[in-house]
């Protein structure tokens, strides 16, 4: 199951203030509060053990092939964060707002997001395992391509879920709304609500070569 932020706080050593906003490419981050408002600088290839960062603004700041590590990000915002290719693990982010959320090709496990709110979230090519979303709301949800397994949306609004080509396995869709779904036929592997089955019914017979009517 995915940890979330009581239980990650509990895990987190006595943490020190980072020495400043300011983040370098391929450094290392080890046990350290980011207290907000905003980083600078480049994280991409740089590591994350064991930090907390609070209330910080991400823009222009990108976090490329970064690894995050028993992390717990409250309130984060950016128009636009990238993390393609990055490897998250027990990962907490509790609240939040962004534009888009780039994390194609990317490796989450024991993630949640929890009463985050996104325009797109680009998940295309990644690998999500042990990934809760609870009360978020998505503009855009693209799993293109993606390697989705014990993934579980819990009061979430979803505009658009794109779930083509995705392989999935034990992904519960019950506690989504979701306005649009793009990739009907790739809901093997998904647990998917009698009101949904309904809606998405159309589809469904559509994909089968079914004339209703």
């Amino acid at each position: 199951m995915p940890i979330d932020a009581a239980d990650l706080e509990a895990l987190l050593p006595p943490l020190d203030d980072a020495p400043g906003p300011e983040l370098t490419a391929g450094g290392t981050a080890d046990g350290l509060r980011f207290p907000g408002p905003a980083l600078a600088g480049d994280a991409t290839d740089a590591r994350f053990l064991e930090c907390v960062l609070t209330d910080c603004d991400l823009a222009g700041v990108p976090f490329d092939r970064a690894r995050l590590s028993t992390c717990l990000l409250t309130a984060p915002r950016s128009p636009a964060w990238s993390l393609v290719d990055a490897t998250l693990l027990d990962v907490v982010v509790d609240g939040g707002r962004f534009g888009a959320v780039t994390a194609s090709g990317a490796g989450l496990t024991r993630v949640a997001l929890t009463g985050v709110k996104v325009d797109f979230l680009d998940l295309r090519g990644a690998t999500s395992v042990d990934v809760a979303l609870t009360g978020c709301t998505i503009g855009e949800l693209d799993a293109t391509g993606a390697d989705l397994r014990d993934v579980r949306l819990v009061d979430c609004t979803v505009g658009s879920l794109v779930l083509r080509q995705a392989r999935s396995r034990d992904v519960d869709l019950r506690g989504a709304e979701v306005e649009q779904l793009d990739g009907v036929a790739d809901l093997r592997g998904c647990t998917i609500s009698p009101a949904q089955l309904t809606g998405w019914a159309a589809g469904l017979a559509a994909e089968l070569g079914i004339r209703v009517g």
